[in-house]
Parts: structure tokens; C-alpha cells; sequence
């Protein structure tokens, strides 16, 4: 079992299988919407997660998904995607318990910003794994 949450605690999940996928992506929305580059995230079966508060879970439509975050604290809490309904990201900052995986590669990096320097021996792709 898997548990995150937002910065007050507001909104709080369970997801009740592995995460998959973990990377870094440099993406300008994902920058934005962690405040920081490059976010870490990772994907879950949206089926297998449960909401605790979901009232509590404002919304915004970045295009390609929706960005869930608390109302109250702004936290960033997960991410709809409307090409893959049946997977969400997870950013790993929310995460309180669980098998966390370590990210295994960066995404877009074609759009880091020049602050940002990747020091791992992680694979880097320019753009996603699907482009």
C-alpha cells in the first residue's frame, strides 16, 4: 500500500499496487505545476487508487490531462491523463509511505531551463517516451 498527501493534509490517497515508471521530467507544465525542475513522478493504476477527499482536490486543465492540487494548500497531488485514462502521476514529493521506485530517466529535456544541470547517467530523451 502506497499513501500520499497534500502540504495540510486535506487531501490524502491510497493506492493499492506498484508504482511504475518513475522519471524526471523537464516538461514546462510539470515545471510550473511542481515549482522546480525537473519533477519527479510516477505512474499508478488510477483504478487501484482511492481518494480519502476528493471534495478537497481543486483542478486545472493543462491540456494533455488534468492537474489535480489541494484547494487549501495548493499542493500539487496527481495527474489525469486524458490520452491514458487508466494511469495517473503521481509526483513522488506527495508520497508518505509505500515502495517509492527511483526515477530511471529524463524526459523533455529539450525544455529545461539552463539553471537546471542533470548530473546522473540517467538516459535523457528530448522529448517523451512516446514522441
Amino acid at each position: 500500500m502506497i499513501t500520499g498527501s497534500c502540504l495540510c493534509g486535506q487531501v490524502r490517497f491510497e493506492i493499492d499496487d506498484e508504482l511504475r515508471s518513475a522519471r524526471y521530467c523537464h516538461c514546462s507544465n510539470c515545471r510550473k505545476f511542481s515549482g522546480t525542475s525537473p519533477a519527479a513522478w510516477a505512474m499508478a493504476n488510477a483504478k487501484k487508487m482511492k481518494l480519502s477527499s476528493q471534495d478537497m482536490a481543486g483542478s486545472f486543465d493543462s491540456g494533455r490531462g488534468i492537474r489535480r492540487f489541494c484547494q487549501t494548500c495548493g499542493s500539487p497531488v496527481w495527474f489525469e491523463s486524458k490520452e491514458f485514462p487508466d494511469i495517473v502521476g503521481i509526483p513522488l514529493g506527495v508520497l508518505d509511505s509505500g515502495v517509492v521506485p527511483q526515477p530511471a530517466m529524463h524526459l523533455w529535456t529539450t525544455s529545461k531551463p539552463e539553471w537546471c544541470v542533470i548530473h546522473d547517467g540517467l538516459p535523457k530523451l528530448e522529448r517523451g517516451p512516446d514522441a
